[in-house]
């Protein structure tokens, strides 16, 4: 039950984190997307049910942080 949870939530923040340091929410997305790849790759995935969540995941954050604009900096 908790791969679930986490294959629902951290791809989400990795995506926001990455396009938080990077400043550009496609390096963000292809970042947290090549994480997710090679661990797929590298067979630590139990189910196909957590390959999909980290996909619905992955874009829900890709969503926020360009709704939310977190990747431009703000300049007071």
């Amino acid at each position: 039950m908790i791969w679930y949870i986490l294959a629902a939530l951290l791809p989400a923040l990795m995506v926001i984190m990455f396009s938080k340091m990077t400043k550009n929410k496609y390096t963000g997305l292809a970042l947290a997307t090549l994480v997710i790849g090679v661990s797929v790759y590298k067979g630590f995935f139990h189910s196909e049910m957590i390959v999909f969540l980290d996909t619905i995941s992955l874009m829900l954050g890709y969503f926020t942080v360009d709704q939310l604009k977190l990747d431009q900096t703000i300049h007071y």
